[in-house]
């Protein structure tokens, strides 16, 4: 009895550093590092998680946003971190999964460990409200009647953007001269004074102009129509371009090495943000789409996505910077 005693007693001390470290994460303030601009789609999904974890973890989550170099200078930031996880990444398709088979960074998207996913983004065909197209088959047919005369912009080479059009046209068979900006914001900029013929950008970023009436929307990139912008279609209801389904994720990464208990307690209190109905209609003001998934079913979808758009690159000759 004694040495069952004993026995119980040596495996509780071996198990009540990791009850503790579980119950004691976070006891401090987490960084929530947005490698974009402020008003991205990527920073309004950090922003809205960031809240509903800091209220059902009990300490604030802080966005800090460390733009550049289509995302990288953040994402690097992040994996050279302390693996603890008090420093986050609000990781996307651009900087995760595009950016780094283009051009040259400190890291690797295998330096970092999903925690959680948080959002799809679909992307909106645009252009300004006069552009003399009315539709999105109209669009192709100018495009392929003179492919010389329009252009198409993008917050830069290699952004999700870029390549959601590069798809639209390689699906019709069309061409327009590519203009990358250094942000999206002066990207739609452009596209509404007309300077730009179109351009695909997120829903969050383009639905005040379509409300306002300076921009046109011609159809979203998924291949369900958003519920952010439910009377906007696809491109298969409206153009000869069928099966089209292009729509960006945004998740939580931490440095690899982080703990697991403290990855899985960032998932679940991620699970029962985004299941909850409000935050669902919350998510659908901001333009975005609630993306609840386990860590196993993060690892899975980064690693299709990664394998789909390695192939697209290539398919298409996007050239790495």
């Amino acid at each position: 009895m004694t040495l069952r005693f004993a026995s119980l007693a040596a495996a509780l001390c071996i198990l009540a550093p990791q009850a503790h470290a579980t119950q004691a994460y976070p006891d401090k303030p987490v960084r929530i590092i947005v490698p974009w601009t402020p008003g991205q789609a990527t920073d309004v999904a950090a922003r809205a998680a960031g809240e509903k974890l800091a209220a059902a973890l009990g300490q604030p989550f802080i966005v800090e946003n460390r733009a550049g170099a289509g995302g990288t200078i953040g994402a690097t930031v992040v994996a050279k971190s302390e693996a603890d996880g008090y420093t986050l990444l609000a990781g996307s398709s651009g900087s995760v999964t595009v950016n780094p088979l283009l051009m040259k960074s400190g890291f690797s998207p295998s330096d970092l460990e999903p925690a959680g996913l948080v959002a799809k983004v679909p992307y909106v065909l645009v252009t300004s409200s006069d552009f003399p197209a009315k539709t999105a088959q109209e669009l192709i047919d100018l495009l392929r009647k003179s492919p010389e005369k329009y252009t198409f912009a993008s917050s830069g080479n290699g952004s999700i953007g870029h390549l959601t059009a590069e798809v639209f046209m390689d699906s019709a068979g069309i061409k327009a001269q590519h203009i990358p900006y250094k942000g999206s914001a002066a990207a739609l900029t452009d596209v509404l004074s007309g300077q730009v013929s179109f351009m695909w950008d997120s829903v969050a970023s383009v639905a005040p102009h379509v409300k306002s009436g300076r921009a046109r929307a011609y159809a979203v990139s998924s291949a369900q129509r958003s519920a952010s912008m439910p009377d906007v279609p696809v491109l298969a209801e409206v153009s000869e371009i069928k099966g089209f389904d292009m729509v960006a994720w945004v998740g939580l990464m931490a440095p690899k090495g982080t703990p697991e208990d403290r990855l899985e307690r960032i998932n679940q209190a991620l699970l029962e943000s985004l299941r909850a109905s409000d935050v669902a209609k919350q998510f659908v003001t901001l333009g975005i789409d609630p993306y609840p998934a386990s860590r196993q079913e993060a690892r899975k979808v980064l690693a299709a996505e990664n394998q789909r758009v390695s192939e697209m690159i290539q398919r298409l000759g996007i050239t790495p910077q």
